[in-house]
């Protein structure tokens, strides 16, 4: 009589392989769908951040050319915020400002080691800069882009 009370009335704690398996995959899967979501925030931020960069970039370069009649002169392409391309005075790119100020600090891109290029021509009355976005901006779809004095657009000539 003993073993059949046993056998009938015997409770076991815990979960069962079946039950674990089942709760390990769907937090697997929650966690792939949440990184999925969380990199396409943060692709869109870095685009954010490189739209809002151009602007700024390209109001600065407006203002050197309202009060000295011209772009600063790079025959070469310069890579912005670096070396001698730190700060845009009067004098044009420079690594410390010895002239009227106009972006004391030259953005750069969002990403480790990215940076913008820029441009011009020789008698310095067009330029570009160049971005790369990652995804769909108010530009377009992600790709190679230029900003020039009358906008911006996927045209690498200097304007």
């Amino acid at each position: 009589m003993d073993s059949n009370y046993d056998m009938k009335h015997t409770h076991r704690k815990g979960f069962t392989l079946i039950e674990l398996l089942i709760v390990i995959a769907i937090i697997g899967l929650l966690a792939t769908i949440s990184v999925v979501i969380l990199n396409g925030a943060r692709r869109k931020a870095r685009d954010a951040k490189r739209v809002s960069d151009i602007q700024v970039i390209r109001a600065a370069l407006e203002q050197h050319w309202l009060e000295q009649a011209s772009y600063p002169l790079e025959s070469t392409a310069v890579s912005l915020g670096t070396g001698n391309a730190v700060t845009l005075t009067s004098n044009g790119f420079e690594a410390s400002p010895t002239g009227v100020v106009y972006l004391p600090q030259v953005p750069t891109g969002p990403s480790g080691g990215e940076y913008y290029r820029y441009l011009s021509d020789a008698p310095t009355i067009g330029y570009y800069v160049q971005f790369t976005t990652e995804g769909q901006t108010t530009y377009g779809a992600a790709g190679t882009y230029y900003a020039h004095s009358n906008g911006v657009d996927q045209d690498p000539s200097v304007k």
